[in-house]
C-alpha cells in the first residue's frame, strides 16, 4: 500500500531518520492505554533494526504533554484511548510535531477504520494480532519517510539554488549595463572634454605659432605646460577606464601586486585601514588569478559600501595543496537569514561563492550582527590550477 506523510519533514540530512546508517536511538512515543498489549508492542520493538528507545503513554492527556515536552521521532498509538482515539492524538500530532510519522495500532475488525487514518495523513497502520510484522513494517515507514523528505530537501535546495541562480543573472546583466552606461559616462565627460580641451589649446598654440610679430611667448609655454599636463590626465583616465574592465596589473606583475594594488586604492579611499598579508604564490592559471582578484575586489568594496568598519584584512597563503584566501573587517556584521538575496553586499557574496565554485574551492562565511564579518576561501591547488 502507498505510504502517506506529512508535508514537514526536517531540515537536517543527519537527523536519525533520515540517516538510515545512524546509530542513534530513535525516540518512539506510544500511546496505548493496556498494559498487555504495551508490552507486547515493546517485545516486537525491540526485535527493530534500527535502535528505539520507547516512552509509552496511556491517556490523550498524557500524549500531548509528552509531545510538548520532546517532539518524537516517530509515533504509534492505539485506535481506541480512554479519553479519545487515534484520530485526535493525530490532530495533536499535527499540530505540535508535525515531522513525526504516525502508526495506527488497531484492533480486531478495525482493518476498514486503518484505511482512513492512512487517507488523513497516517504513515502506516498495523493489526495488534500482527505486531510480530512491526519491525519489517517500521523499516518500510522510515523508507518511505526517508525518500520523500530527501526529495522534499532536495527540491528545496535546487529551488533556492535557483532563485540565486536567476537574482545573480539579474545582477550581472545590470552591472553589465551599469558598467556600460559608466563607461559611455567616463569616455564622454572625462576623455570627452579633455580631448576637446586639448584640440582648443593646440588651435590657441597654432594661432601664436603664426602670428610671429605678436607671439606671447610666456603665455604660449605656460599654455604648453597645461596642454601636457592635461595630456598626461588624459593618460592616466585611459589607464583607468582600461583597468576597470580587465585587470591588466594581472598580467603585468601577477597576482601578488594585483591584490597589494587593490589594498593600497582601499586605503587611500578609505578612513579605515586595511591590512595585507600575502605569501608568496605558486604559478596559477589565468581563470584563477581573476577569479581570485575579483574576489578581494568584491570583498574589498562590500567593506567599503557596507560594513561601516574602521579596520580590514586580507590574507593569503598556501597550505597542504590549497589556496588560502581570508578577508574581514570588525564592521556592523550581517544577519545571514535576514540578508536579502536581492540586496548588493547578498549577490556580492553569492558572485564570490560561484567564483569559488567553479575551482572545487570551499566558500565559507562567518558572521553576526555588530561582530565584524569575515570570509574563508579554500581552493585546492593542483598540476592545473
Amino acid at each position: 500500500m502507498e505510504l502517506q506523510m506529512g508535508s514537514s519533514f526536517p531540515e537536517d540530512r543527519n537527523h536519525p531518520l533520515l540517516n538510515e546508517g545512524s546509530n542513534e536511538a530513535l525516540d518512539l512515543l506510544h500511546l496505548e492505554d493496556n498494559d498487555i498489549d504495551a508490552a507486547i508492542f515493546e517485545g516486537a520493538a525491540a526485535r527493530c533494526r534500527r535502535n528505539l528507545a520507547v516512552r509509552r503513554v496511556s491517556t490523550l492527556s498524557e500524549f500531548k504533554r509528552e509531545l510538548n515536552l520532546k517532539k518524537p521521532d516517530l509515533i504509534c498509538a492505539d485506535h481506541l484511548l480512554p479519553d479519545g482515539n487515534a484520530t485526535e492524538a493525530m490532530q495533536l500530532k499535527n499540530d505540535i510535531s508535525p515531522q513525526s510519522p504516525f502508526i495506527v495500532i488497531t484492533g480486531a475488525g478495525e482493518e476498514e477504520l486503518a484505511v482512513d487514518y492512512m487517507r488523513s495523513g497516517a504513515a502506516d497502520y498495523i493489526s495488534k494480532r500482527r505486531l510480530d510484522q512491526f519491525p519489517m513494517a517500521l523499516d518500510n515507514v522510515l523508507e518511505a519517510y526517508r525518500n520523500r523528505a530527501l526529495r522534499h530537501i532536495a527540491e528545496q535546495e535546487t529551488e533556492r539554488l535557483n532563485g540565486e541562480l536567476l537574482a545573480l543573472i539579474r545582477h550581472v546583466e545590470g552591472e553589465r549595463d551599469e558598467e556600460k552606461r559608466s563607461l559611455s559616462r567616463d569616455i564622454h565627460d572625462q576623455l570627452g572634454q579633455g580631448l576637446t580641451a586639448l584640440k582648443l589649446g593646440l588651435f590657441w598654440v597654432d594661432r601664436q605659432l603664426g602670428d610671429h610679430a605678436n607671439m606671447d611667448t610666456v603665455g604660449t609655454q605656460n599654455k604648453l605646460k597645461e596642454l601636457v599636463d592635461l595630456n598626461t590626465d588624459i593618460i592616466q583616465q585611459v589607464r583607468d577606464i582600461s583597468r576597470s574592465l580587465r585587470p591588466v596589473v594581472l598580467d603585468q606583475v601577477g597576482l601578488s601586486a594585483g591584490i597589494e594594488t587593490l589594498v593600497q586604492d582601499f586605503n587611500k579611499n578609505e578612513k579605515g585601514l586595511c591590512g595585507l598579508h600575502m605569501d608568496t604564490l605558486p604559478e596559477l592559471k589565468e581563470d584563477v588569478r581573476t577569479d581570485v582578484f575579483r574576489i578581494v575586489q568584491e570583498a574589498l568594496t562590500n567593506i567599503s559600501r557596507h560594513a561601516n568598519a574602521n579596520f580590514a584584512y586580507v590574507r593569503v597563503s598556501c597550505s597542504i595543496g590549497k589556496l588560502i584566501l581570508e578577508i574581514g573587517d570588525n564592521g556592523k556584521g550581517m544577519n545571514h537569514s535576514q540578508e536579502p538575496l536581492e540586496s548588493t553586499a547578498g549577490l556580492g557574496m553569492v558572485g564570490m561563492r560561484e567564483r569559488v565554485r567553479n575551482h572545487g574551492g570551499i566558500f565559507t562565511v562567518n558572521s553576526q550582527l555588530g561582530g565584524g564579518t569575515s570570509i574563508l576561501i579554500q581552493i585546492p591547488l593542483s598540476s592545473k590550477t
